[in-house]
């Protein structure tokens, strides 16, 4: 034994640098010579995917559409990072499309976008989105088993329209995005969402074409939650804002003539809400200087309005010393009297 080891440590050090050298390279383990093999096995993914492609083109264009979509599908399953993947991703979407099931087609470009970000056709990828959230908000629904009418689906067409703003916020789409989930909102009487979009709209797209409109819509939704001079006023004063504004930015617009009228109704229902308040604190309250302030803020807002005409009788009155019928009193009379 004492002779025996120093011979196998001799021969332990011989070998020591060619087995370090096999242990640091993991392809001498199965007789590999060098990275090649990889690059070798990416090149016969790409070749695989892009023989599969032309393969599925071919039944595309000759509308063997079915075929076709058997064949995408192999090439997203077995190459997901080939180049070939994000077009094999868009035809199938196409072939979605042409059968209504627009979810499933706006989901197949979102994985182009998300998964192959180089794809070089990335604008028409945002155009097909594009027509799919636009079918969903017109109100196609698609099918169920490929046979029966499904149920419209305003809400996945907003999301949808969500995700072409983030895809694309620099594009030509964005803004017509906003628009749509805008006009989304109003229909499914979602009048918050909308004037969130517009409002983006606006601000982020102000040199849009559609900026008269985001403008004009805003103004009209601010309308539409109006209730009524006796309740409180700041959609009214909203409103006013947008349709001045509108009248600033776009005076020589269409919709001029209509904003300038619409204006006018929000004034007059403003200066409405002030006489109503002026009222309250002269006829309820005997409180001369409250009234006063309200009456002077209805001439202001809209002088020529008969809300104006009647804080004028009611500031005459005042200053004439009249003291004021208790109407209070009279309801009471009224009430016991039933």
């Amino acid at each position: 034994m004492q002779r025996t080891f120093p011979l196998l440590l001799a021969l332990g050090l011989l070998m020591a640098p060619s087995l370090h050298a096999l242990s640091l390279n993991p392809f001498n383990w199965f007789g590999a010579t060098s990275n090649d093999s990889i690059n070798l096995a990416s090149s016969e993914n790409q070749d695989g995917a892009a023989g599969l492609l032309a393969v599925g083109k071919v039944n595309y264009e000759a509308g063997k559409l079915s075929a076709a979509k058997r064949t995408f599908k192999k090439i997203i399953k077995k190459y997901p990072t080939s180049s070939s993947t994000a077009e094999a991703l868009t035809l199938r979407a196409r072939v979605y499309m042409s059968k209504e099931l627009w979810a499933k087609g706006f989901d197949d470009l979102q994985k182009v976008i998300t998964e192959h970000a180089n794809y070089e056709h990335f604008d028409r990828v945002i155009a097909d989105q594009f027509d799919c959230a636009t079918a969903l908000m017109e109100g196609a629904r698609g099918r169920i088993l490929w046979v029966f009418p499904g149920f419209k689906q305003y809400g996945t067409s907003a999301k949808q329209f969500e995700q072409i703003v983030q895809n694309a916020p620099y594009s030509d789409y964005a803004p017509l995005a906003l628009m749509n989930i805008a006009l989304v909102a109003e229909d499914t009487a979602e009048p918050e969402d909308a004037i969130d979009a517009l409002d983006r709209l606006i601000n982020y797209y102000p040199q849009s074409m559609l900026a008269p409109d985001a403008y004009y819509n805003l103004a009209q939704t601010y309308s539409d939650l109006v209730q009524g001079y006796e309740y409180d006023q700041g959609s009214t004063r909203r409103a006013i804002s947008y349709y001045e504004d509108f009248l600033i930015l776009f005076p020589t617009s269409n919709y001029s003539g209509e904003v300038e009228a619409n204006l006018k109704k929000m004034e007059n229902l403003l200066a409405s809400s002030r006489l109503n308040l002026g009222d309250f604190y002269y006829y309820f309250r005997n409180n001369n200087t409250a009234a006063l302030v309200f009456y002077n803020e209805t001439i202001s807002i809209e002088p020529d309005s008969d809300a104006a005409a009647e804080a004028r009788l009611r500031i005459q009155d005042i200053e004439a010393g009249v003291r004021p019928t208790n109407k209070a009193s009279i309801i009471r009379k009224l009430l016991r009297a039933e």
